[in-house]
C-alpha cells in the first residue's frame, strides 16, 4: 500500500478529491478508485462544468479531502493512465492539513430536482454548502395553485448531479425567496446527510471555492 496511514497521509479509496494542477487557478474534482502498493488511482478529473480534462505525463498535482481530523492536502505526479482511463499519481510530499471554516458556502451551478408527494421541480443551484444549498427551479403551473408549497421543514426528495456522481438525499425546506419572475428560488437544508455524501458535498464546495478565490471573489465568501 501507499506508505502512510489512509485518510491522513494520503486519501483512502473512494475519497472525494480537489484536484489543482500546479501553476493552474482553476481546481478539478475526481474520486480516488483504489489505493494500490506505490500508487494511487483516481477518477479523471473533472472542471468546474463537468467535462474532463486532458492527462500531461509527470504533472505535479495537489490532492485536497476531508480527512477525519479536518481539511488535508498532499502533492503527487501523474505517472500514467489505466485501460479504464483511470489516473495513476505517485504521492511525493507530505500531507499537511488545511484551515477552513465549517458550513462555508461556495457559487456553484448544479443540476438539481426536488420531489414531493406527486410534485417534480427542476432547476439548479446556486450556492452549496456542508449543510444546504440555495436553488433556483422552473416555473411550475400547478404550484401554488392546485398544489400548495411545501411546508418549512418538510422532508423533500432531491436528486443532484455531481458531475461523476449522483446525490440522492433528503432536505427540508428553509425558505422561500421571493422573486419577479415565475422562477422559485428557496432555501433547503440537508437531512441526515451520509458521511461518504458529506464528503463529497465538501469536495465540491472547497473546489468551487478555490476557483472563486481565483476569480477574486473571495470576499463574498
Amino acid at each position: 500500500m501507499v506508505a502512510g496511514t489512509p485518510d491522513i497521509d494520503h486519501p483512502a479509496a473512494a475519497t472525494a478529491l480537489s484536484v489543482l494542477p500546479l501553476g493552474c487557478d482553476v481546481a478539478l474534482t475526481s474520486r480516488v478508485r483504489r489505493v494500490g502498493r506505490d500508487f494511487l488511482y483516481i477518477s479523471p478529473p473533472r472542471d468546474g462544468v463537468g467535462d474532463g480534462v486532458a492527462f500531461v505525463p509527470r504533472d505535479m498535482l495537489e490532492l485536497s479531502w476531508q480527512g477525519d481530523d479536518g481539511l488535508r492536502s498532499v502533492t503527487a505526479d501523474t505517472v500514467a493512465t489505466t485501460d479504464d482511463a483511470t489516473w495513476q499519481l505517485r504521492v511525493t510530499g507530505q500531507a499537511v492539513r488545511l484551515q477552513r471554516r465549517d458550513a462555508v458556502r461556495a457559487p456553484i451551478g448544479l443540476s438539481a430536482a426536488l420531489c414531493w408527494d406527486r410534485t417534480t421541480l427542476t432547476g439548479s443551484t446556486v450556492d452549496l454548502s456542508e449543510g444546504g444549498l440555495l436553488a433556483v427551479f422552473r416555473p411550475h403551473g400547478d404550484l401554488g395553485a392546485t398544489v400548495p408549497f411545501p411546508k418549512p421543514g418538510q422532508p423533500m426528495g432531491l436528486r443532484m448531479d455531481l458531475y461523476s456522481d449522483e446525490l440522492v438525499t433528503e432536505v427540508a425546506l428553509v425558505r422561500r425567496r421571493p422573486r419577479e419572475d415565475a422562477l422559485h428560488e428557496w432555501s433547503l437544508r440537508f437531512l441526515d446527510l451520509p458521511e461518504a455524501a458529506a464528503d463529497l458535498v465538501r469536495s465540491h464546495v472547497f473546489t468551487a471555492l478555490r476557483n472563486a478565490r481565483a476569480r477574486g471573489l473571495a470576499a463574498l465568501y
